[in-house]
C-alpha cells in the first residue's frame, strides 16, 4: 500500500502544512502586528507602521522567489516548454506590454464617484487573480494527498467536495472578517479603504441574515463532505493534518485580523510551493537521462535548495532600489500574473507526468 505522505512525516509536516508558523510566530510575537488579537497591548502606530513594513517586504520576497521558481520549471525544462511553446513565447510578450502600457496611460478614470487609474484595475485582476490562485494551491496539495490515499478519495465527485469545502471555508471567513474584526482594517491604508466600502452593506440588517445563511451552508457542505471522507477506508491522517492548518490559517485572520492574515497566507503559499517544487523536481527527473536548467537547479536533493532560494532571495534585495519605478512595477505584476497562468497551466494531477512523481 502506498504511504500516504507526499515525502514524509518531517517534510509534510514542517515544510508543507505548517511551515507558515515561524512566519507567524514572528509577525505576531516578535514584530507584533496583531497581538492585541491575544490580549497583548497594540503596537504604537509609529512604530506599527515599521514593523509592517518589514513584514510585507519579507513576505514579497518570498513571493518573488516562488514565481520565479515556476519560470525556471517552464523554460528549463525542453518537455513542459514544448507543451505549450508558443504560448509560452507569446504570454510575456502580451502581459508586459499590457502592464507597460497601462502605466504609461496618464490621467485618472472616475466611474461612479470611485477615482482610479488604468494600471490600478491591473493591480486589483491581479489581487483577485492572487486570492483564487492561492487557494487553489492549498486545494491541489489536498488532492494529492487524495491520490495517494486512494479508497475513493482520488474520483473526481470527492474532489467537488474538496473544492466545495475549501472555498466554503473561505467564504465564511470572509463574511464574518468585517463583523469580527473592523478595527484590525485600519492597519493599511488598503484595508482601511476596503471597509469604508464594505461598512454600507455590513451594517445593514440583512447582512446578518446573510451570514446566518453562510454559516448553514457551511455546516449541511461539512456534512456532505464527511459523509464521503468517513467512508474512505484508508489513511487519511496526512490529509486532515493538512486541512487541518489550512483551517488553523483561516483564523489567523479571525484572531489578528485580515492584514496579519495575509502575510501569513502569502508566506504560507510560497514556502509550502519551494518545498512541494523541489519534492516534485527531485521524484521527477530521477533517472531521466535528459538534463536541462530545471533539472540541474530543481532536480537536486533537497539540501541544495537553500542556495538557489538565496540566489533569487539576493536578486529580490538588488532590486529594492526600483521598486518604485514603472519598469520594475510592470515585471512585478506582469510577472505575478505569468505565474498564476503558467501554474494553472503546469499543474494538472489527472496529467501522468505530474501524478506519477507524485506517486497520485
Amino acid at each position: 500500500m502506498e504511504r500516504p505522505w507526499l515525502r514524509g512525516p518531517l517534510f509534510d509536516v514542517a515544510l508543507l502544512a505548517f511551515c507558515w508558523v515561524p512566519v507567524y510566530v514572528w509577525v505576531v510575537l516578535v514584530l507584533g502586528l496583531g497581538r492585541d488579537g491575544i490580549g497583548l497591548a497594540p503596537l504604537p502606530p509609529a512604530e506599527e507602521a515599521r514593523a509592517l513594513s518589514l513584514a510585507v517586504l519579507v513576505v514579497l520576497g518570498l513571493t518573488f522567489v516562488h514565481r520565479h521558481y515556476t519560470f525556471v520549471l517552464v523554460y528549463g525544462d525542453r518537455e513542459t516548454f514544448a507543451q505549450r511553446g508558443l504560448a509560452y513565447v507569446a504570454s510575456p510578450l502580451i502581459v508586459f506590454g499590457i502592464a507597460a502600457l497601462l502605466l504609461g496611460v496618464d490621467g485618472p478614470v472616475r466611474a461612479g464617484g470611485a477615482v482610479f487609474t488604468p494600471f490600478t484595475v491591473l493591480l486589483v485582476a491581479s489581487g483577485v487573480w492572487n486570492v483564487w490562485h492561492t487557494v487553489q494551491q492549498r486545494y491541489g496539495i489536498l488532492r494529492a494527498y487524495a491520490g495517494r490515499a486512494k479508497g475513493g478519495l482520488e474520483a473526481r465527485a470527492h474532489a467537488r467536495r474538496d473544492r466545495a469545502l475549501v472555498w466554503t471555508l473561505v467564504a465564511l471567513m470572509s463574511l464574518s472578517l468585517p463583523v469580527l474584526r473592523p478595527a484590525t482594517f485600519g492597519g493599511h491604508p488598503s484595508a482601511a479603504r476596503v471597509l469604508a466600502a464594505l461598512t454600507p452593506y455590513v451594517t445593514h440588517p440583512l447582512y446578518e441574515a446573510l451570514l446566518a445563511l453562510a454559516g448553514l451552508g457551511a455546516v449541511a457542505v461539512i456534512a456532505w463532505w464527511w459523509r464521503a471522507e468517513r467512508a474512505a477506508r484508508v489513511d487519511k491522517g496526512p490529509r486532515w493534518i493538512f486541512l487541518g492548518s489550512t483551517v488553523l490559517l483561516l483564523l489567523v485572520f479571525a484572531v489578528h485580523g485580515p492584514i496579519v492574515g495575509y502575510l501569513c497566507f502569502g508566506a504560507a503559499h510560497a514556502l509550502e510551493y519551494l518545498a512541494f517544487v523541489h519534492h516534485y523536481a527531485e521524484r521527477s527527473w530521477r533517472g531521466r537521462p535528459e538534463r536541462g536548467l530545471a533539472a540541474m537547479l530543481l532536480g537536486r536533493p533537497l539540501a541544495f535548495a537553500p542556495l538557489l532560494i538565496a540566489g533569487f532571495g539576493l536578486a529580490f534585495l538588488g532590486l529594492q532600489d526600483h521598486r518604485t519605478s514603472e519598469v520594475y512595477l510592470a515585471y512585478y505584476v506582469g510577472g505575478s500574473m505569468l505565474h498564476f497562468l503558467y501554474d494553472g497551466w503546469i499543474w494538472k494531477l489527472r496529467e501522468r507526468k505530474v501524478a506519477r512523481p507524485l506517486g497520485a
